[in-house]
Order: structure tokens, then sequence, then C-alpha cells
């Protein structure tokens, strides 16, 4: 038994060495199926990492590349801002086209040049295009006007055919420049005949600034002009047609033999303009100041619209103080199958209607009586012709209607106090609740129930 002491104790060791062994075989082979050491970890996120950082950096290298590229566009379009400028001052035409071509590409490019490429091509029609200082070139009767410049007309189409929305607060000024014969045409009608369905339905001129300037025998269709700046502006024998007019202002503006047709002048000012023998058909003149206007002789009924409808001219509530209505034509004409003029509630008080065609006119709630406050006389309707005009409710305290042909007409309710109505035919007038009280020339009270004559 003692000799198999020591080989006991060895068995035993080994034994122990053994399972020692397989003890932190067990630990490596766990520490394994849990990710192994820190170090391996880190080593196994390093790829994922790097891509990271590659993608990181592509950024920003994309975005400096695309800084610098937007710098470099701005840098070009500067460029060629400069030398169109540079172009446009030249001494050859055909050098000078380039410049004014040039302008247009540059705002349809860079839509945040517009505004300074519209106020330099504006300069340029002013400069190139000038009144003379002595006032409007005078003109024979019926003389045509001399053609525009070639780049003074290409400047201005480029204006008119430039994007919409980007001007910014800069205006069109072409103030007391020359544009006889100026041709401004909308391209709605190659629009609605297979042409390019983008083209506006009117070129963009709004707010324009056009203070003494000369556009006679302009032809001006489709064109915005709403808010227009065109005080002491020429339009005499002037096209304008289906043009924006809303708010514009045209004080002293000479519109003589002007067409206007289907256009809208709502809330216009039209102070001390001249209008003799113009025609306004189917025009809006709603709320429209025409205070001290001349409309000798004008024409203002009705025309056919784009869509064959019969529109009358609007007057509504038009301000017509001491405007000169002389032999102008408001009336109704069956054989042109064109209606009278609306004059609701158009202010006519101190207006001289003298000989003016007003027959089938409303002017329902119309004023025509003085005006005491500003010491303005009432209207003169002397020799007018009111047939059938509707006159219901209408002022015509004091008004001189000496020799008026009011056959037909409707006064119920209207104020003829004082009015003179001498020599005037009421025919079949319907003077119902009418106020008569010092009115001269009426016809002796009914008898025995009978009407008026």
């Amino acid at each position: 038994m003692r000799v198999r002491g020591p080989a006991l104790r060895h068995s035993i060791t080994r034994r122990r060495a053994a399972e020692g062994r397989q003890v932190r075989n067990a630990g490596r082979r766990s520490d394994r199926s849990r990710g192994g050491t820190p170090w391996l970890t880190l080593a196994a996120t390093l790829p994922g990492l790097a891509a990271l950082i590659a993608l990181l950096f592509n950024w920003v290298s994309v975005s400096q590349t695309r800084t610098e590229l937007q710098i470099a566009q701005q840098e070009q379009y500067t460029t060629r801002f400069n030398v169109a400028v540079t172009h446009l001052g030249s001494s050859s035409a055909g050098v000078r086209f380039g410049g004014i071509y040039a302008l247009e590409r540059i705002m349809q490019d860079s839509p945040r040049d517009q505004p300074r490429i519209i106020a330099v091509l504006s300069a340029y029609v002013r400069t190139h295009a000038a009144v003379p200082t002595d006032g409007f070139p005078r003109m024979k009767e019926d003389e045509a006007p001399p053609p525009i410049e070639p780049d003074v007309a290409a400047a201005t189409e480029v204006l008119a055919e430039r994007p919409l929305g980007k001007d910014g607060h800069t205006k069109i000024n072409w103030q007391n420049t020359d544009l006889r014969g100026l041709e401004l045409q909308t391209r709605r009608l190659e629009k609605e005949f297979g042409g390019d369905p983008s083209a506006p339905r009117h070129l963009p001129f709004a707010f324009s600034v056009l203070n003494g300037a000369d556009l006679r025998h302009a032809h001006l269709e489709g064109v915005d002009l709403h808010g227009a700046e065109a005080d002491s502006a020429n339009l005499a024998d002037a096209i304008v047609f289906d043009v924006k007019l809303n708010d514009a202002s045209l004080w002293e503006a000479d519109l003589s033999r002007a067409y206007l047709d289907s256009s809208s002048l709502r809330n216009a000012h039209l102070d001390s303009a001249i209008l003799v023998d113009a025609l306004l058909a189917g025009v809006d003149l709603t709320e429209a100041v025409l205070t001290e206007a001349d409309l000798t002789d004008a024409v203002l009924t009705g025309a056919h619209a784009d869509s064959d409808e019969v529109v009358p001219t609007n007057l509504t509530r038009a301000d017509l103080i001491g405007a000169n209505l002389t032999r102008a034509d408001l009336g109704s004409n069956e054989e042109l199958d064109t209606p009278a003029a609306n004059l609701t509630g158009a202010y006519l008080v101190g207006a001289d209607c003298t000989g003016a065609d007003l027959n089938s006119v409303n002017l329902t709630r119309a004023n025509l009586g003085p005006d005491e406050e500003f010491d303005i006389p009432a209207a003169n309707l002397k020799d007018a012709d009111l047939t059938g005009a509707n006159l219901k409710d209408a002022n015509l305290t004091g008004a001189n209607l000496t020799g008026a042909n009011l056959k037909d007409a409707n006064l119920t309710g209207a104020n003829l106090t004082g009015a003179n109505l001498k020599d005037a035919n009421l025919t079949g007038a319907n003077l119902a609740d009418a106020s008569t009280d010092k009115a001269v020339g009426l016809p002796p009270p009914p008898i025995n129930g009978d009407p008026h004559p």
C-alpha cells in the first residue's frame, strides 16, 4: 500500500490539473460567445465607423462644392450682366440688340436679377425714346406716327414677355417717353388656337409709370395696367381693347378719338381727362372719377365682348361732377343692337349734358341736382334725349331740362323740385310720386282723373 501512495497522489494531481484546464477553456469559450475581449469588439466596429466618417466627409465636400458652384454661377451672372449693360451703350444697333436679349436670358436664368433688369430696360426705353422737353411732337390730322426704333421696340417686347411674379417692388417706368404707335398685344389668341398654353391673358404692366408718355395711335390689347400712373399721358387715337385700368390714374390724360372696348376702368381717376369723340364701348367705369372730364361727342354705348354678349358701358356710381357730356351718345342703338349706358347712382352734379343722347339710359338714383356745399349747380340736360330713360328716384333738383325729350321716361319718385322743364316732351312719362314743387314747364295737373299727357 505504501508503494502505491506516490502514484495515487500523482494521479489525483493530474486529474485536478485537467479539471482546471477545462474550467479555463470553458471561460474562454464563454468570453468568445459574449463577444470576446473589448479590443476585438472595437476592431469589429472600425469598418462601420470608417464608412460613416467617409460619408460625412463626402457630404461636407459636396456642400462645399455646391457653394463654390453657386458663387461661381453668381459671378458669371454678374459678368454677363455687366457685359450686356455695356453693349446697350454701343453705337452699333446689332450690339445693342445683343445686350437687350442677353438681359432677357439672364432674367430667365436668374430670377433674383429681374428687378435690376426691369430698371435697366425701362431706363433704356426712356433714354432712347424721350419726349422732347418742349412737349409732344406735333402731328397733322390722320398722320401716322413714325415707327418706333427697333431696339426700343425690342426692349418693350422683352419687358412684356418677362417671367411673372419676379419683379419685387420694381415698376416699369416709361415716364415722358415717346411711344407713339406702340404695340402691346397678348398672345392669348395664340393660346386659344393651339399656341403657347402658358401664355398669360394679360401682359404684366400693372402699376407702371406712364406719366406724360406719348402713346398716340398705340395698340394695347390684353394688357394689365391696373394701378398704372398715366397722368397727362397722350392716348389720342389709341386702341385700348380688353385692358385692365382698374384704379389707374389718368388725370388730364388725352384720350381724344381713342377706342376703348371691353376694358375695365373701375375706380380709375379721369379727372379733367379729354375724351372728345372717344368711343367707350362695353367699358366698366364703375365708381370711376370723371370730374370735369370732357366727353363732348363721345360715344358710350354697349359693345360685343369676347363672348359675343352685348355689354353696356357701366358708369354705376361714377363721379361726373362738372363733366362735359355735350352731344355725348350714351343711349341705346337699335340699328347696331347696342344697349344704353348704365348710370345707376352716378353723380352728375354740374355736368353739361346739352344735346346728349340718353335714351333708355338707366339713371336710377342718379344725382343731377346742385351741390350747395361746394356751390356746384345742377346738371344741364337742355335738349337731351331721355326717351324711355329710367330716372326713378333720381335727384333732378333745379336741373335744366329745357327742350329735353322725356317721352316714356320713368320719373317715379324723382325729385324735380325747381327743375326747368320748359318745352320738354313728357308724353307717356311716369311722374308718380315725383316731387315737382316749384318745377317750371310741367303740364297742368290732371282733370277728372285724367293722367298727364
